[in-house]
């Protein structure tokens, strides 16, 4: 027997098959092209699907007895359809600044504290609730022809088997979820915009979805009896994952942005984790929870020191790089770094702050240039800012109980 797990992420797709015990019998990642500029950030849902089905093709080639496909993906961002089924809009990701003014409204209807408390999370431009209000305010007609609603992997579990579901830590990431009764909150659907008939079914993680549709399993090479199964979001898998199961616990995790996330037994009731922006979200075990402490810049940041200030040094050494077999450019710079930090002060807000600020007006900042200044040391630089960030983070995780 053989599984498939599928990540859905910002910038690409992966997929990875594995055996019954454990073992890795194939992947497969499959890239696609975003729109970013203007505090702008999204990615075409038709896009994700046609990059996830390439991925899924290419990994399963070859493979027989697969019983069962997960899901998991970023969290917060959605996609509008039609009656038809068709998406309306792109999905807005969770860097995208729409939805500050809204957030605000959030708040002072419901009370940050309040909200805080009951939702899990500290209104935000980031959070889906606020960028429908937004969606709601400023493309009406749109909305109004929308039928549903449905949040990262959810959509492709859709295009999967037709199942109108969500898990309830991708549905925790919407601030529309009570994140005690694992409901959607109707008060806050109502002031939103939105109805439950137009939201996915909230499951617990690892609940069965459907089976596979026949054309669909035809087209990627799949069994017609696969399950589909709801997997999380992204951190709370790579935390499952990493056997992330009792107080003290943690994991970091760095892809486009940086995560921190760590265990708490019970729903804390911390304020200062609230006034921070830290997230509250459910678990897989009980009664236990997880909590997020991020960056919104980790491995974006470093690629953008490699695309915009060592573009020019990239081509002059494609190939050197080549002669090295497959040595990418981070190697190239790393090799090339020493062990001592550096004079420079890097501010990680290139896409705005997260925990425990939660501004996406935050710009970022490089402080100590100067003519003498080398690619290596930015680069590692912009590694050194991040790490502060992330150590700040956890001073203040630790003020609210969460001890790493």
């Amino acid at each position: 027997m053989a599984v498939v797990g599928i990540d859905i992420g910002a910038t690409g797709s992966k997929c990875c098959v594995y055996s019954e015990e454990g073992m890795l019998l194939a992947e497969a990642y499959e890239g696609y092209q975003g729109i970013s500029g203007d505090g702008i950030y999204e990615v075409a849902a038709d896009q994700v699907w046609k990059g996830t089905k390439c991925a899924v093709k290419r990994a399963v080639n070859g493979i027989s007895d697969i019983r069962a496909v997960a899901l998991t993906s970023f969290g917060e961002s959605f996609v509008l359809l039609d009656e038809e089924d068709r998406p309306l809009t792109s999905f807005m990701l969770y860097s995208d600044n729409r939805g500050a003014e809204e957030s605000l409204e959030l708040q002072r209807q419901f009370g940050a504290k309040a909200f805080s408390q009951l939702m899990g999370i500290k209104p935000s431009s980031m959070m889906s609730a606020p960028k429908l209000m937004w969606v709601k305010k400023h493309y009406p007609d749109l909305f109004a022809r929308t039928k549903r609603v449905l949040f990262g992997a959810d959509y492709i579990i859709y295009c999967l088997c037709g199942a109108y579901v969500t898990d309830y830590t991708l549905a925790a990431r919407t601030a529309m979820f009570d994140v005690h009764k694992m409901d959607w909150n109707d008060k806050v659907l109502k002031f939103v915009g939105v109805s439950r008939e137009q939201l996915p079914k909230p499951l617990p993680t690892g609940s069965a979805a459907g089976r596979i549709g026949r054309e669909t399993a035809k087209e990627l090479g799949l069994p017609r009896d696969v399950l589909v199964v709801t997997g999380c979001h992204d951190q709370v898998s790579a935390a499952i994952g990493t056997g992330i199961l009792k107080p003290g616990m943690a994991i970091d995790s760095v892809g486009s942005l940086e995560c921190i996330t760590s265990f708490y037994e019970g729903c804390p009731e911390y304020l200062s984790l609230y006034q921070g922006g830290y997230a509250i979200v459910p678990y897989v075990l009980p009664g236990a929870y997880v909590t997020y402490a991020f960056s919104l810049t980790g491995g974006s940041l470093l690629r953008w020191c490699r695309e915009q200030i060592g573009k020019q040094e990239q081509e002059q050494k494609q190939e050197e790089l080549a002669a090295r077999q497959g040595n990418s450019f981070y190697q190239y710079l790393d090799e090339r770094m020493t062990d001592a930090p550096t004079d420079l002060l890097v501010l990680p807000h290139f896409t705005g702050a997260g925990t425990p600020y939660m501004d996406s007006e935050s710009r970022g900042a490089v402080v100590g240039l100067t003519t003498e200044t080398s690619l290596e040391e930015i680069y590692r630089a912009m590694m050194e800012g991040s790490t502060y960030e992330m150590r700040y983070n956890l001073e203040r995780l630790s003020e609210g109980g969460l001890h790493v």
